[in-house]
Formats: C-alpha cells, sequence, structure tokens
C-alpha cells in the first residue's frame, strides 16, 4: 500500500466515477492525492452507466480509457427516438463521428478505482467514513478499525453524490422536488432493433430508454410516474405496448425474475458548488433527471474544469454557465416526452418535424444532449423552433376542426413553455 501523505494537497470526498476522475485530474496536474470512500467495495446499483463523447475524451485524457476498454462494454454511437405517434424512429447520431460508451456501473466504477489508485500521486481508502470537516482539516474514521485520522489539506472537494457530506457541512439545504421514478430492468438475450445507440421509446406513462452494457445484457430504464404502482404487473401492462415484440418475452422474463432496481427521480438545480477550499463536483452540487444521460459526463466537467480554473469563483462562475443548459434540456425534454396534455403532445409533433425536416437541428439535439454544446442561445434557437412549429399544428389543427376555444386554450399553454427556462434562469442568477 502506498504511504498517506502528511499532508497531501488535495481529499476527495467518494470514490465513485465523478470523484475517481476529480483526483486523476488534480493527479495529472501534479498534486497528490487522497480518495475517501466509505464503501469498502463497488456495490451493484441502478446509477449511471452511459457516457458522452465529452466524458470519453476526458477519460482518455487522464488515463482510464485502457482499463476501460478492457471491460465488456458498448461504443454509443447516438441515439434513436421512437415517437408515440407510431411514425418511423428518429435516429440522431453524434457528429463528427464522435462515439459514447456504456457498461454495467459497478464496473465502471472498479476500473475507475483501479485506475485512479495505480496513479502514484494518489491513495484510495476504501471504508474511510469522513466524520468532520474543518476549515481545511478533515477527518475520517477506518470503518474496519474504527480508528480516525485528521489531515490538513489544500483543497477538499466533495464527490460524494446527492447526500453529500461535504453539502451539509457547508449548511446548503438538500432541497429538491420528486420529479418520477426510474425502473431499472436488466434484458439477456436480446437484439436491440439499432445496435450502439441508445433507444428511446415513447407512448407510456414515461419514456423508456433501453441501452446495450455488455456483449449478454441490455438495461432498460423505465420513467414511471410518482402516483403510479411500483409492480412488476405495472411495468408490464403500461410498457410493454410501446415495446418492439423481440424484446418482450425477456421483458417478461426479467419481471418474473424480479429483476427490478428502483430509483428516484430528482431535481435540485445546480447553484452550489462549495467556497473556496472545499468544492463540490458531480451530484453534490445539484441533479437533474437522468433521460438525457448527462449526470457523469456534466460531473467529470466539473472536475477537469475545477483543476485548470485560476480560483474557486472561477470555477463556480463556469459551471454556473454552463451547465444551465444540460439542466433545462433534461427537465424540458421529460415534460415534452411524458405530459399527454395538447400542447405537450404539439410540441413533440414540432420536434419530430424538426428532426426529420432538417438534419441540421439533429446535430444541434446531440450537441446539446451530449454536453458539447452550452451555449444559453443556441439551446433558445432550438427550444424556440420547436415550440414554434407546435404552435403552427395547433392553428391548423384548430381552423380545420373547428375547435376554437379549445385550441385559443392550446396556445395560451405555450406561455408556461416558454417562461420555465427564464424563471430558471432568474433562480440561477440570483444564488
Amino acid at each position: 500500500m502506498k504511504r498517506l501523505p502528511l499532508t497531501p494537497d488535495v481529499a476527495v470526498i467518494g470514490a465513485g466515477p465523478v470523484g475517481c476522475i476529480t483526483a486523476l485530474a488534480f493527479a495529472y496536474s501534479g498534486y497528490s492525492v487522497v480518495i475517501l470512500e466509505a464503501q469498502p467495495k463497488s456495490a451493484k446499483r441502478l446509477a449511471g452507466e452511459w457516457l458522452h463523447p465529452p466524458a470519453v475524451k476526458i477519460l482518455q485524457h487522464f488515463g482510464a480509457w485502457s482499463n476501460l476498454q478492457a471491460l465488456e462494454h458498448t461504443t454509443g454511437l447516438g441515439f434513436v427516438v421512437f415517437p408515440d405517434d407510431g411514425t418511423e424512429p428518429i435516429k440522431l447520431n453524434y457528429p463528427d463521428e464522435l462515439v459514447g460508451f456504456s457498461c454495467e456501473h459497478n464496473k465502471l466504477v472498479s476500473a475507475l478505482q483501479e485506475t485512479a489508485d495505480d496513479h502514484p500521486s494518489i491513495q484510495l481508502i476504501l471504508g474511510a467514513k469522513v466524520i468532520d470537516i474543518e476549515g481545511q482539516k478533515l477527518t475520517f474514521l477506518d470503518i474496519k478499525h474504527q480508528q480516525s485520522q485528521t489531515i490538513s489539506v489544500e483543497c477538499i472537494v466533495g464527490a460524494d453524490g446527492r447526500s453529500s457530506f461535504a453539502r451539509k457541512t457547508l449548511n446548503i439545504s438538500n432541497h429538491y422536488s420528486l420529479v418520477s421514478y426510474m425502473a431499472g430492468v436488466l434484458l439477456e438475450d436480446v437484439e436491440l432493433p439499432f445496435e450502439s445507440f441508445g433507444h428511446v421509446f415513447l407512448g407510456g406513462p414515461g419514456p423508456a430508454l433501453i441501452y446495450r452494457i455488455g456483449s449478454r445484457q441490455v438495461r432498460m430504464c423505465l420513467d414511471v410516474p410518482i402516483d403510479s404502482q411500483k409492480k412488476a404487473s405495472y411495468l408490464w401492462d403500461a410498457y410493454s405496448q410501446v415495446l418492439p415484440k423481440s424484446l418482450l418475452p425477456a421483458f417478461r422474463q426479467a419481471l418474473q425474475n424480479s429483476k427490478i432496481a428502483w430509483a428516484a427521480n430528482q431535481f435540485s438545480s445546480r447553484t452550489h458548488y462549495g467556497r473556496h477550499g472545499l468544492a463540490l463536483v458531480g451530484d453534490a452540487t445539484g441533479h437533474f433527471h437522468p433521460m438525457t444521460a448527462t449526470g457523469m459526463t456534466t460531473g467529470f466537467l466539473d472536475g477537469e474544469c475545477l483543476v485548470r480554473s485560476q480560483s474557486f469563483e472561477a470555477y463556480r462562475r463556469d459551471r454556473k454557465i454552463h451547465t444551465y443548459v444540460p439542466e433545462m434540456l433534461a427537465t424540458s425534454l421529460h415534460e415534452v416526452f411524458s405530459r399527454d396534455d395538447d400542447s405537450a403532445v404539439a410540441i413533440r409533433k414540432g420536434i419530430y418535424q424538426m428532426w426529420r425536416q432538417n438534419p441540421t437541428y439533429c446535430v444541434s439535439t446531440m450537441r446539446l444532449l451530449s454536453g458539447a454544446e452550452t451555449n444559453l442561445l443556441f439551446f433558445g434557437k432550438s427550444f424556440i423552433k420547436g415550440v414554434a412549429l407546435a404552435i403552427v399544428y395547433v392553428i391548423n389543427d384548430t381552423v380545420s376542426k373547428r375547435q376554437w376555444q379549445h385550441g385559443t386554450k392550446v396556445l395560451q399553454s405555450f406561455g408556461q413553455w416558454l417562461r420555465s427556462p427564464a424563471a430558471s434562469l432568474v433562480r440561477r442568477t440570483l444564488h
């Protein structure tokens, strides 16, 4: 075992993917780093498994790519959306022939922990629970031996997720809203309609995201409304009707074997990033709906930005600016794809039309979705275009059916779709 320096430069709390990448970013910049992880080993749970191209680039830059390539994994070429109106699926490729990556979460964690621990400037301590932070002094407990140790460091990084101890130390209230639940189902020995792509099936109570994580395994993530029953029978009745027939036998088998992992989809705006000497990264800063699969990619970019920033204030300012668009995209797409009111249906039709008629918007969507593009005006242009097409659809439908009162009511509801992003931006600016 490597000896822990008496005064390491950096202490990272949490050895998940974001914590490991943040530690590697510091180590590659010449810092000595200790990673403290309360869990003695990686636990199986429903968590991030898809990495967009910007995250792959970071993995390559910080020496983690070779370990990940040795895993059973899948190269991600983009996403395919299966509309709820029964029309042909729409393929959204990553631009410039870039690729993503997907594999089982605990295997991803183990590989990144191995990469971090192999670096000569990093020591990974598993079973080390942080119990106190005072200034730049950090005390952790060796859970196995029930012994505590206090170290002083220049920088403490909270990469310890939604229930972050570092965040609590900063007295940051943990306000969040429950958006929906996610049911994770593992399918075995099936072939996807578009291999190497993530699949988004619409038409159920919520969107279904399906992607391969190994040669024999496919992950199915079903977005379940809050007031729904968390039972296998409900999942079958609600989602089997929108899935390809080729997947149904494996889906039924998985449900009969109770291979369901549940997680809460929560929203907490990314407005808090810590203080000088105690920075937050990843879900510790806030989190949003996982439908766009941007959680780990955003967290990797947090860690990379923290290390290259000249000051904590520069880091905080940069991430507040560049995480607004991923947050709003995830929130807006989930609402558009899960709501069944007339305005949401119209916006979905507008988006389908936009993607089918102009390939430029397909590229724009994937640049936004992957985190490669975070410009607010870029997002606004695409969002307003979709709403505008939806308004045209409603007007034409109203005229053809002569349902003037109903059409007027639907048109008025579009104001809320435009006000929500603006209100969110104001809230982030005020913090």
